[in-house]
């Protein structure tokens, strides 16, 4: 089954790369950007995702069960910001999600805490990872990569009430490994797909799978846009979490 997968990826990439080579069309300073190895690059996007987030802890819970981020502290959805970098190989990407919200009903164990009634709730998710990209094989604008990388997720979280107030931090770092597939399709025009993961069984998961498209104005310049998704579940002890992101994202990204 592996031979044949292979095999079918390796005969895209010859067929496209065949393609272009006998294409009047093709740009050669545009066509040959993958060839050129850039040493840095930056990328900014907006990324909205659905929230779908959830944590339960000895002195975090509503109604003696898990505290829903989105229904029980009325998380509003948001774009978030996201940031990566890459040198060489290693790249760093930082995603920062905030929301806040009104909520009220039932009683909430906030940090130790009780709150009844009516509250104010803020939460703040910040998710960073450090990945190394190594190459498989490369063929004219297209190729496929294996990576490794540390995968961090942190959520910061306050509630406030008449009389009260209460803050409520987690943190938790997964290790991963996957592969990175990228086509050149037209001299200008690529798509990929990436995904990197860990089963844990019982104890969790973690899964990272992003595809897109990516145009270049110029061979240094590209504007991008897609779909991820992030789901990061992690048992310790009595704590249960459970953290997913997925939606669309529109980038720019320059390459020094």
């Amino acid at each position: 089954m592996k031979k044949f997968l292979a095999a079918i990826i390796l005969f895209l990439l010859t067929s496209n790369a065949a393609a272009q080579e006998n294409s009047p069309e093709v740009d050669r300073g545009v066509a040959s950007v993958k060839q050129k190895k850039f040493d840095f690059s930056a990328e900014t996007r907006f990324f909205a995702p659905n929230l779908n987030a959830h944590i339960k802890a000895a002195d975090f819970r509503y109604k003696d069960g898990r505290v829903d981020l989105r229904d029980d502290l009325n998380f509003t959805r948001g774009t978030a910001s996201e940031i990566l970098f890459k040198y060489k190989n290693f790249s760093v990407d930082w995603i920062h999600l905030h929301g806040a919200g009104k909520s009220s009903g039932g009683e909430i164990n906030f940090s130790k805490k009780i709150f009844s009634g009516e509250r104010d709730s803020r939460s703040d998710i910040h998710f960073v990872r450090l990945k190394m990209d190594r190459e498989i094989f490369s063929l004219m604008g297209s190729g496929l990569e294996w990576n490794v990388a540390l995968n961090a997720l942190g959520w910061h979280g306050t509630t406030r009430s008449e009389n009260s107030s209460a803050t409520k931090n987690y943190f938790a770092v997964l290790p991963s490994v996957g592969i990175n597939l990228y086509m050149r399709i037209r001299p200008r025009l690529d798509i990929y797909a990436q995904f990197s993961g860990l089963p844990l069984g019982y104890h969790g998961r973690f899964s990272d799978f992003e595809s897109g498209i990516k145009y270049f104005p110029q061979k240094n310049f590209s504007i991008s846009a897609g779909w991820r998704r992030i789901d990061f579940k992690l048992r310790r002890g009595g704590e249960l979490s459970n953290f997913v992101l997925s939606g669309p994202f529109a980038g720019l990204r320059y390459d020094f």
